[in-house]
């Protein structure tokens, strides 16, 4: 029995058990956070429908080839880190 003072995170949905790999140009990306996104790898405001968990937004000031998480559980968000090979 829980004594009732933690809060508990739940697990994101996997939106795919694999990167997003994308050729990104310069500019400002919302990464979704929480696997509900239809425009994946991308946020487009469905966590609020939970409101648990937010977007990570970050800025590339260079155009480059981006790994997202698509598993939603990486360690080092927004990116992949391979966290997908280990879920079963």
């Amino acid at each position: 029995m829980s004594g009732g003072g933690e809060h508990v995170e739940p697990d994101p949905k996997i939106a795919q058990a694999k990167p997003y790999v994308v050729d990104e140009p310069v500019g400002k990306r919302a990464w979704c956070s929480c696997g509900e996104s239809k425009s994946q790898p991308y946020c487009d405001g469905s966590h609020k429908l939970a409101g648990l968990f937010r977007p990570i937004k970050v800025e590339l000031p260079e155009a480059k080839r981006v790994s997202w998480c698509g598993c939603k559980h990486t360690q080092t968000p927004p990116y992949c880190d391979g966290t997908h090979k280990t879920l079963g």
